[in-house]
């Protein structure tokens, strides 16, 4: 009986360790690997990105564009994107706005996708 309150003692330390370690919040991989991202621009000049998907749709850089693959269906918006181009903004690639390709996109809300 001399070691049941020794045993008991560190029985209730590891638990206490257990409750506290798992209380602790841990912050997602995957949002450290966005945030590490975000502050390395994926490109600097157009020649960075480049168009991929079944329809054409993503903007995104050269290298990711060249195999990506994407469902295939088809929305009225993605007739707007041959009114920009896709290039490099602000150290991410994306669409180039202008006036005539934002008037479209917004033409094209509501109209239904084609698969």
């Amino acid at each position: 009986m001399k070691h049941a309150p020794t045993f008991l003692i560190m029985t209730i330390i590891t638990a206490a360790i257990l409750i506290i370690a798992a209380c602790t919040p841990l912050q997602p991989q995957e949002n450290k690997t966005r945030n590490d991202t975000q502050l390395q621009p994926e490109c600097s000049t157009d020649s960075d990105c480049g168009v991929g998907g079944c329809s054409g749709q993503v903007c995104t850089t050269a290298a990711e564009a060249e195999g990506l693959i994407t469902t295939c269906e088809y929305r009225a918006e993605y007739d707007c994107l041959k009114l920009t181009s896709c290039g490099c903004v602000e150290g991410r690639c994306g669409w180039i706005e202008n006036p005539v390709f934002e008037k479209c996109l917004q033409e094209s809300r509501g109209k239904k996708a084609v698969y």
